[in-house]
């Protein structure tokens, strides 16, 4: 609020604008205190994802002939045991892969405005974007099920700087006893020249097509 007030002295603002932040790309930001008592700002997205679900269980209402819906009941974001990568059910369609597409930018989104705690799970459907499953979308609308009802949630930017005990750092142990007689190869220097010419060598083939 400071730094706006000295803006002001030279370039006037709307009274009603200055004042502290209290929305950043659709988060809602607070300056709270932490359990620790440090005062912070903090970010909560829940709004955000309450808007994505509801606007998500709207869409699914009047598309696909009623046949998806998020779940009632979701306890995790992925269904116990389910791996994306060995999926195998059928394909979906351009419309339903379209979606799906979209709703995966829904809840990137909703990673980067501070549910970090999805992100393992974001990652892994993000994937399968060009070729989407069935068993990917079901996923997806599962997590959107879990999401409507833990929404509410706070990333703290605490700037306090740890205290990290040096000491409990084993610097200059021998860990002979731990690996056993292993050793690492060096390449001597006609093997990196080697390397090095094949790097140049094929950068300039790839500039030369590139240009033809």
């Amino acid at each position: 609020m400071t730094t706006l007030m000295k803006v002001d002295k030279y370039f006037k603002l709307k009274p009603s604008s200055i004042g502290d932040p209290n929305v950043y790309l659709g988060a809602k930001l607070k300056y709270t205190q932490a359990d620790n008592g440090v005062w912070c700002w903090t970010l909560s997205p829940s709004k955000y994802v309450q808007e994505a679900c509801k606007n998500c269980e709207t869409f699914l209402k009047h598309n696909f002939d009623g046949n998806y819906a998020l779940p009632k009941h979701a306890p995790n974001l992925f269904v116990g045991g389910y791996r994306p990568e060995i999926d195998i059910t059928d394909a979906l369609d351009p419309d339903q892969a379209s979606y799906y597409q979209t709703l995966i930018g829904v809840i990137r989104w909703k990673v980067e405005l501070g549910r970090v705690d999805i992100a393992t799970e974001c990652s892994l459907l993000s994937s399968h974007l060009v070729y989407p499953r069935e068993g990917h979308f079901e996923c997806a609308l599962n997590m959107m099920g879990y999401l409507k009802w833990k929404h509410n949630s706070h990333l703290f930017f605490d700037p306090t700087y740890p205290t990290i005990d040096f000491d409990s750092f084993n610097n200059g142990a021998e860990w002979k006893e731990l690996y056993g007689e292993v050793t690492e190869p060096v390449p001597d220097n006609d093997q990196l020249t080697f390397v090095c010419e094949l790097i140049v060598t094929t950068t300039r083939l790839l500039q030369t097509k590139s240009h033809a």
